[in-house]
């Protein structure tokens, strides 16, 4: 279950290969507003790749991201090449750029409060997977199916169907919906999904609601494209209930010939004599240091 989109605060810069073409950043208007002041200034700064020119910055615009973080991901990206302004609002401007260091191209958000010259509120990249277009989606596809909040009877027939149907629901093209009533007609009342993370390498949880994680995951799985599947699954089941140990692979497109990333779903389910329910979702993703294990791979599916 894992969650290509993720909200930045601070300059982030998520790993992926990308389709280059960039034109010269001199032959780019950054709009005479206060965004676009922001944005010619933390250009500036970040591509100059000092520590002093970028803390100027960060204080001028009352920031608290250390500076250390844009130094480090300045060091990273080799500095930026601007190729389009996407949306010139006065106090939000979006823009695409280019890693000088790579074919890596960036979608960028920078948002400032009212004043002069104002509260850095937004700043952020995310990097541009295959498939996806450069500049965003301009219209999206519906979904292949659609419900009305109900639960397909077929989606809920079995194990295998409903973990079927919980990775068909978030999977898709770039630009196209996801069956969102789908998805969370899978879901008993209160149930939650529990993504973890590593921040500074301690391990720790997130708890949200089945509408909080479709809320939150929508944007990203949208408009960038996102696949996951399950490839293997041991499990216990007793009287009404069941527990998967759902190992799956996460892909942009799904041709991919190799998955972005892998992991686990540990998935608690119940069988409550008419229909089955999802009730807990609790996932990590694997890492260099926490490979999964071979023998959680022995049945390994088609």
């Amino acid at each position: 279950m894992t969650r290509f989109w993720m909200r930045l605060v601070g300059v982030s810069l998520i790993s992926a290969a990308s389709v280059a073409g960039a034109q010269s950043a001199a032959a780019v208007a950054i709009p005479a507003t206060p965004a676009g002041g922001a944005l010619r200034a933390w250009y500036s700064a970040y591509n100059s790749g000092d520590s002093a020119a970028i803390q100027a910055f960060l204080t001028k615009y009352q920031s608290a991201i250390p500076s250390a973080v844009m130094l480090a991901n300045r060091r990273n990206s080799g500095g930026l090449e601007l190729i389009k302004v996407l949306v010139d609002q006065p106090r939000h401007i979006e823009f695409l750029a280019k890693q000088k260091s790579s074919d890596l191209n960036v979608r960028g958000t920078i948002e400032i409060s009212d004043g002069e010259p104002g509260t850095l509120t937004q700043i952020g990249m995310r990097a541009i997977p295959p498939g996806a277009p450069l500049e965003g989606c301009k219209t999206y596809d519906p979904p292949p199916t659609t419900t009305n909040g109900a639960a397909n009877p077929k989606d809920v027939a079995s194990e295998d169907a409903i973990l079927s149907a919980l990775y068909d629901a978030i999977s898709g093209p770039a630009c196209q919906h996801r069956d969102w009533d789908r998805f969370k007609s899978l879901f008993v009342p209160g149930a939650r999904l529990i993504p973890t993370g590593f921040p500074n390498g301690k391990a720790t949880a997130r708890v949200e609601t089945p509408d909080e994680y479709a809320n939150s995951a929508k944007v990203g799985l949208e408009e960038n494209g996102f696949f996951e599947r399950e490839i293997a699954r041991p499990g216990e089941t007793f009287g009404a209930i069941s527990h998967a140990f759902s190992v799956y692979e996460s892909r942009r497109q799904a041709n991919d010939a190799k998955p972005f990333a892998r992991g686990i779903n540990s998935i608690q389910l119940l069988n409550d004599g008419t229909r089955w329910w999802i009730l807990t979702v609790y996932w990590q993703s694997e890492r260099p240091d926490s490979p999964i294990p071979e023998a959680y791979l022995k049945d390994r599916k088609p």
